[in-house]
């Protein structure tokens, strides 16, 4: 426990540092920014190093020094009382996600492991998505996971990354509420905050749901109450700000995409133009412009697996197979698994093309983000009702109208490609939460109101942290490993699991024997047949024999 909560304090610690340039400050607002801020940064670099190196413990503690010194410069912020106070809280709530957690879903060990491990042994190979599809479309976070793995946290340090910016967030928000309660000021965006915070308490509570989503959804929330915190007091050099958190976004959840629209709002409400801009744009397009090289070195598509963005050309590429991998995404997502128990001759892109797929999801997907969503809005709703004091006055201003159409466009898009809730359900929050912050505005009082939001809140994190309190002390412990979560097997030993090989031109390529690759031997991951490796100029190319490097 003691291990857990100390590498939880100075992994946050060591971390935020990097943000300082891209926000300063030293109240505890700005910590959690600065924290998210220096995540994206230390992303950047993993991704960038990945190009040439190996993400090698000891070249990743190499950053743990510049840190150090970056804390020595800004000694007065970062030897401060609100700076530990910040880590504290921080390692508190990492503390309570991942301890006794279960990090054990299929994609976990399917290919978010096997994929840090292979960042973690070897630099960026060519055409890896031929070895495992799912290598096309990793994301960011698996870079920041590998990153962790340096010499003061060991392997232990892969399982940070999620739960550090999902702490960050949850800081952000409850210091929000904290500040307008403390202030009697319950506008706009404290109530969108508050009925974020509401959703987050009573559905994101352990770390099982944090895979590759949770991160960019909780992104996505702060990203949108930031652009409604500063809608009327927007300073023009932190608007990259806003577009370096929404690249980020996409990089985790690339379905998420509608999120880069959210920024633009600024540029409608002050007229800004491009060139009034600092040069923190220019790190934006940088990051931007090395996942996109990335990708196309991985997969030969730009977004892969949307076969438009491939280039044939390439010899990694694949575009049938790509092509498969969509279609196949799409039906699943779709409800196709429960549509073909009826042993039909319909083929997967007729179902999803054709909203042949619509009945099948409704009576599938839609009743269990019903079952999420009721309880939700019947308990904001009874909030409404409750606080309701005199006439409502229904209006809204033209950028919360923006903000509400660009999150109904993010609910379409994911709506008509991948309409399962875990994949899409910040815009639904997001806009679920608009229309309680729009409709609560008009109706409270700013007298009187400050107990029942202080009492709520309390209970939330009462409940929050008994259930998690729970599930560590008392839930069965056949499924987890006391206290990291289990990265080499799911068998109680957590030996490395059994693999087989094949050698091909003198490279060792592994797959299990059962189960799936996890943390184990890399590169690890379903052996094609017709897979062809060649090394050019140190760099491995994973081809097709079809085509010949």
């Amino acid at each position: 426990m003691i291990k857990i909560i100390l590498s939880s304090f100075l992994v946050t610690a060591l971390y935020t540092p990097f943000g300082i340039y891209f926000h300063k400050g030293n109240n505890l607002s700005s910590f959690t920014l600065q924290h998210i801020f220096g995540l994206i940064i230390i992303s950047f670099f993993a991704l960038f190093l990945n190009f040439f190196f190996p993400l090698y413990p000891l070249l990743n503690s190499l950053f743990l020094l510049i840190s150090l010194i970056i804390i020595f410069k800004f000694r007065k912020i970062y030897l401060s009382k609100n700076y530990f106070i910040f880590c504290s809280f921080s390692a508190l709530i990492i503390f309570l996600l991942i301890t006794n957690s279960n990090m054990y879903r299929p994609d976990a060990g399917l290919y978010h492991l096997p994929y840090i491990n292979l960042l973690n042994e070897e630099k960026i190979i060519i055409g890896i998505s031929n070895l495992h599809f799912r290598f096309g479309h990793i994301s960011i976070l698996q870079y920041l996971s590998a990153f962790t793995n340096n010499l003061l946290f060991n392997v232990n340090g892969i399982v940070f990354a999620g739960a550090l910016i999902a702490s960050s967030i949850i800081i952000n928000f409850l210091n929000q509420i904290y500040l307008g309660i403390k202030n009697k000021n319950f506008n706009f965006h404290f109530l969108f905050i508050f009925s974020i915070l509401i959703f987050i308490f009573y559905k994101m509570n352990r770390f099982s749901e944090y895979g590759n989503d949770a991160p960019a959804h909780f992104l996505m929330f702060l990203l949108v109450s930031e652009i409604i915190k500063n809608f009327d007091n927007v300073n023009v050099k932190d608007i990259p700000n806003y577009f370096l958190i929404a690249i980020f976004i996409i990089m985790n959840k690339v379905i998420l995409i509608a999120s880069i629209l959210f920024p633009f709002i600024f540029f409608i409400k002050k007229k800004i133009k491009f060139n009034q801009i600092n040069i923190k744009i220019l790190f934006v397009i940088f990051f931007l412009a090395f996942w996109s090289i990335k990708n196309i070195l991985v997969s030969g598509c730009f977004l892969y697996p949307l076969n438009i963005t491939c280039l044939d050309s390439l010899k990694w590429s694949d575009l049938e197979k790509t092509k498969q991998v969509s279609t196949e995404n799409e039906a699943w997502a779709k409800g196709w698994p429960d549509f073909r128990k009826k042993k039909t001759n319909i083929l997967q892109s007729e179902y999803s093309n054709n909203f042949l797929w619509l009945k099948t999801w409704t009576n599938n997907h839609f009743v269990i983000i019903l079952k999420i969503l009721i309880p939700y809005i019947i308990f904001l709703a009874f909030i409404l009702l409750f606080l309701k004091d005199g006439k409502v006055k229904f209006k809204l201003n033209n950028y919360i109208k923006l903000t509400s159409l660009i999150s109904l466009i993010g609910i379409l898009m994911w709506f008509y490609k991948v309409p399962v809730f875990r994949y899409g359900y910040s815009f639904i929050i997001i806009f679920i939460s608009l229309i309680f912050a729009s409709i609560g505005s008009r109706i409270f009082l700013k007298k009187n109101k400050d107990i029942i939001f202080k009492n709520l809140i309390a209970i939330c994190l009462i409940i929050f942290t008994v259930k998690n309190l729970n599930r560590i002390l008392f839930e069965n412990k056949n499924y987890y490993n006391y206290p990291w979560p289990k990265f080499y097997s799911y068998n109680n030993d957590n030996k490395i699991i059994k693999n087989e090989y094949k050698i091909i031109n003198n490279k060792k390529i592994y797959m299990p024997l059962e189960g799936y690759c996890m943390y184990s031997k890399a590169p690890c991951g379903n052996i094609n047949k017709n897979l062809n490796i060649k090394i050019n100029n140190s760099y491995l190319f994973m081809i097709i024999d079809s085509k010949k490097l």
